[in-house]
């Protein structure tokens, strides 16, 4: 049996194999699946400042390709032409692009961060202010309605009489004397202080632990935004040894078109999430709104959430402000409604464009399954990701319809459509026409 007679039972035994070791895989996934998902989280945790490097570079990427753009055109062509002219011009983009970054960041907590820290201490201040309104509204709702007085001082009786006992029974049989006080302290108090303790340690431990994966995350992002060219060149031919040149063409079409929806909407987001809350604060100066800065900062991050986002951010600024004065606290639901209907109608769609092409049953959808799944990330990402993975099918099935002859546009499917054969006829005949000349 020579070399090429082999070949075919080389490719089926190969086959054979590769199934068996994917059913044996999903058979452990399913019956460990609580191990096997420690051992994803695990590795996140460990990869976690490569995940936020990606996301730094995925961001600063189009600001990177700007400046390049810029310092490749004020270089001469000679100069263009050298590689190592060409690795530092792409180096300073890197750092120009990060410093801008960081000057944008710092311009924002500087204008923000003061206005909102006065209004979190006025808010704290007015709390017994609105502890008084708040019980002024509860005598006056309890005059007006006995019935529900008669019940909730029932509840507060049995509450009171509780809180009696245990402080009888618990509490000042342990302050009698000094050595029974001592104990009590020694086994009920210090134990819960010390977890008390922990838990604030493990706060500062975590914080730390943040701040150095933003570290290491930055020079993630300056490694990937170096080499990008090279990682990209390098899937290309991982993906084209792999598969078919026609499949590989495909591949890499798909992911450019992901790039560009991703990026595009992101992007387009928070520069509009960024001019929203800037005409937020704005008109909450001007319409004399309490705490106008906490107000515009809360609208503006939850803005970044489609669909979703202006009501979550809306329902806590609007009692807020219901706790002040309550007529503001309409004229404020109605603000929020024009300004909304602004984003929406004109601003959003001036920005991010066609970056989706999804209609809104499919964005509503999108942001409630994978907000189920992943939480808030899942309701920022959920629109872009499902877009890309309605693009895929959609270029699917219109190469199918294709392929069998038959029409591309839904129009040509919306009510009885009857049998399809004529759509199959008609393409045959064009292409028996367009063969002859």
């Amino acid at each position: 049996m020579n070399r090429n007679d082999r070949h075919p039972y080389l490719s089926a035994g190969l086959t054979a194999f590769a199934v068996i070791a994917a059913s044996l895989c999903l058979f452990f996934a399913l019956f460990h699946f609580q191990e096997v998902a420690q051992f994803f989280n695990t590795l996140g945790a460990i990869l976690r400042p490569v995940f936020m490097g990606a996301v730094i570079a995925f961001l600063l990427l189009p600001v990177h390709r700007t400046i390049l753009k810029c310092l490749t055109a004020m270089t001469s062509e000679k100069r263009t032409k050298n590689q190592r002219d060409m690795a530092f011009l792409n180096l300073t983009a890197i750092v120009l692009s990060l410093l801008l970054a960081m000057l944008l960041i710092y311009l924002l907590l500087a204008m923000v961060l003061p206005q909102v820290y006065d209004s979190v201490v006025g808010l704290v201040q007015s709390i017994p202010d609105y502890m008084e309104v708040v019980q002024e509204w509860l005598q006056i709702f309890f005059e007006d309605n006995p019935e529900i007085q008669s019940t909730v001082m029932s509840i507060y009786t049995s509450a009171a009489v509780s809180l009696e006992q245990w402080l009888n029974s618990d509490i000042l049989p342990n302050l009698e004397s000094m050595s029974t006080t001592l104990e009590w302290l020694r086994k009920d108090i210090i134990p819960n202080l010390t977890g008390v303790v922990a838990g604030v340690s493990g706060v500062v431990v975590g914080f730390l632990v943040l701040v150095k994966d933003l570290l290491i995350a930055l020079i993630v992002s300056v490694y990937l935004l170096a080499r990008k060219d090279i990682f990209a060149a390098q899937s290309k031919k991982i993906v084209y040894s792999l598969f078919r040149t026609d499949i590989g063409d495909l591949i890499v079409g798909e992911v450019r078109n992901a790039y560009k929806i991703m990026s595009g909407f992101i992007n387009g987001k928070l520069l509009d999430s960024l001019i929203i809350g800037i005409l937020c604060l704005i008109c909450c100066n001007l319409l004399k709104f309490p705490y106008p800065a906490l107000v515009s900062t809360i609208i503006g991050v939850t803005n970044i959430i489609p669909f979703f986002g202006p009501f979550i951010g809306a329902i806590p600024c609007g009692l807020l402000i219901f706790l002040v004065n309550p007529l503001q606290a309409v004229y404020f639901a109605i603000f929020i409604l024009v300004l909304q209907q602004f984003d929406g109608n004109i601003l959003g769609p001036k920005i991010l464009g066609e970056s989706t092409g999804l209609a809104s049953f499919w964005v509503l959808f999108s942001i409630l399954l994978f907000g189920g799944l992943f939480g808030f990330a899942g309701m920022v990402l959920g629109v872009p990701v499902f877009a890309m993975i309605y693009g895929i099918i959609s270029r699917v099935v219109a190469y199918r319809l294709r392929s069998h002859g038959l029409p591309v546009d839904t129009e040509d499917y919306m009510g009885k459509t009857g049998p399809m054969d004529h759509f199959h006829v008609r393409a045959s005949e064009n292409e028996e026409r367009e063969r002859r000349t």
